[in-house]
């Protein structure tokens, strides 16, 4: 069975960008403990903009959860002998935001299948990262991949409950935009960055 990023991005993270994450632990941890609390942040904005929908039964665990990985990744943080700092936000997910519709329900339709698109590519980051990271981070990062493809595949399941409509034709755009930021060349280096 083929894992949510494989069926839903338009193409894998390069090899540069794995070679840069392999030299910049601190920052990769970093970013990624602030990747966990924005999805947190993400679900409940959700649940609050769209109240008639009922997403707080679906989205309130998923922000429990994602805030419990960002505990876990502040842990690693201090474990690996980093501090806990904020950072510069990249541009991926403003840029995704900025390809969606601004008119309801597009809007709604188009916000699940970002949130979608950036689950997999985490889930796609920690499989691309399990061989070369040191044993405790791999270890680590395999766990959380099972973890972001469940969130995938929540966002695209909560769309055909919504809308009860295929979501396929909808992503195509948003997954073209969101491969176009993975291969581009990026001065920022973070979790979800071009090369």
């Amino acid at each position: 069975m083929l894992s949510p990023w494989e069926t839903i991005l338009s193409c894998k993270t390069p090899q540069a960008w794995i070679d840069k994450a392999v030299s910049s632990l601190e920052v990769l941890l970093l970013d990624h403990a602030h990747c966990e609390k924005k999805a947190a942040t993400t679900a409940i904005s959700l649940i609050h903009r769209y109240p008639d929908k009922n997403l707080a039964k679906y989205l309130s665990p998923l922000a429990r959860e994602e805030l419990l990985h960002f505990e876990q990744v502040l842990k690693l943080i201090k474990k690996e002998g980093f501090h806990y700092r904020n950072l510069r936000s990249g541009t991926y997910a403003k840029e995704l935001y900025e390809a969606s519709s601004p008119d309801e329900p597009n809007r709604l339709k188009d916000s699940l299948l970002i949130c979608a698109l950036i689950e997999a590519r985490s889930c796609e980051r920690f499989n691309s990262l399990l061989d070369f990271l040191p044993s405790s981070l791999s270890t680590f990062y395999s766990k959380l991949h099972e973890a972001e493809s469940r969130h995938c595949d929540l966002y695209l399941n909560i769309y055909t409950e919504i809308f009860n409509e295929d979501w396929h034709d909808r992503l195509l755009p948003l997954s073209q935009v969101e491969a176009s930021l993975i291969n581009r060349s990026d001065p920022l280096f973070r979790f979800h960055s071009g090369i």
